[in-house]
């Protein structure tokens, strides 16, 4: 794939790495950040070959060599490369514990095995506990030689300041602001939900269109999981700490994937909602996302009023903000939903 893969979605970015490449000023730590998570581990993968391939190019990677093929495998989650070590949230606390960044501070400390640098890669790093994100500030302050940290982050905010300081920030493109036509069903339901003022019906028709598509990408990502772990062809493995371990790497990289995959959707409706409020305000019709239905919105936004409009993307906002933080799911969408329509509801709960 080399950088041409991640110039497709995000050149800038591309761009910047292959140059300091070239010029051989990388940084010691970067902080990949924006909404793209996908594609910051694709950065990851392909920054992680271009500094340990067998037969670099300009364009980074070969993606034949051993190396290469190691970094790229999918089963366990990261590659199989000896010298690029991945650091998950676990599957049930959903955080990043300090044991955990220890080991990666230990690997990091050795000297290259098979490459020629070590990478260290913390998706998800504002998942670290306060103990873990302070045990590694002394890493981040003293670099082992020959080796190079990645932290991938949509909320870098929930970092450090002496992390993020240690870090050179590199922006990713806003992916969840694509237009995603699986959406369309849900935010048609918003429409309506957003037309019938009032309406308990519309209300639950919308949780009806999420609860609908969230269903369906759970078991479109566990598909996806188990497919690239591949971890029936493992079942004759007699140790059962193993086949533990691998089960809770499966559940965290599923969980992953599903709240990926939901903040997507949570980021389309608010953009519809943002739309309201922009013909609310009777402002330019081109500032508009979604174009496509511009007929419909233009209207609506007359309709909805400025400070209801205002409302709805306070409360949507709120709503992801919630689910961040565990709040039960079904709950917090509901009643976010019936505040829309203009009903008070009970606060939902932290699980």
């Amino acid at each position: 794939m080399s950088f041409k893969a991640l110039a497709k979605s995000q050149p800038a970015v591309a761009a910047v790495l292959q140059r300091s490449i070239e010029n051989k000023r990388l940084a010691h730590a970067y902080l990949f950040t924006g909404d793209a998570l996908e594609d910051m581990a694709l950065a990851a993968r392909e920054l992680a070959k271009a500094l340990n391939c067998e037969s670099p190019t300009k364009q980074g990677g070969c993606d034949k060599c051993e190396a290469c093929q190691k970094i790229d495998a999918t089963t366990p989650p990261g590659g199989q490369h000896p010298d690029v070590q991945w650091v998950f949230a676990e599957s049930k606390s959903r955080r990043i514990r300090i044991d955990l960044m220890r080991e990666l501070e230990r690997l990091l400390r050795q000297k290259p095995g098979m490459g020629r640098m070590k990478v260290g890669v913390v998706f998800e790093a504002d998942r670290q506990t306060p103990e873990a994100a302070n045990a590694f500030l002394k890493t981040l302050e003293e670099p082992p030689d020959r080796s190079l940290i990645l932290l991938l982050t949509v909320q870098p905010e929930q970092l450090l300041e002496t992390v993020q300081s240690r870090c050179q920030r590199i922006q990713f493109g806003a992916a969840g602001a694509k237009l995603n036509p699986e959406h369309a069903p849900v935010l048609d339901a918003l429409l309506a939900l957003l037309g019938e003022s009032g309406s308990v019906l519309a209300a639950y028709r919308l949780l009806g269109a999420v609860r609908g598509f969230l269903d369906a990408e759970k078991k479109r990502v566990e598909a996806e999981v188990e497919m690239r772990m591949q971890l029936d062809r493992y079942r004759e493995v007699k140790d059962e700490d193993w086949h533990k371990k691998m089960e809770e790497e499966r559940e965290a990289q599923v969980e992953a994937a599903y709240r990926r995959a939901r903040g997507k959707l949570m980021v389309g409706m608010e953009w519809l909602l943002r739309d309201v409020l922009v013909c609310a305000q009777e402002a330019d019709a081109k500032l508009l996302f979604h174009q496509d239905r511009r007929e419909a919105l233009v209207p609506l936004g007359r309709k909805v009023g400025l400070e209801r409009a205002m409302d709805n993307v306070a409360v949507i906002e709120e709503v992801q903000e919630q689910l961040e933080r565990n709040v039960n799911e079904s709950l917090a969408l509901e009643v976010a939903l019936l505040r829309m329509c203009g009903l008070s509801a009970p606060a939902p709960v932290v699980t």
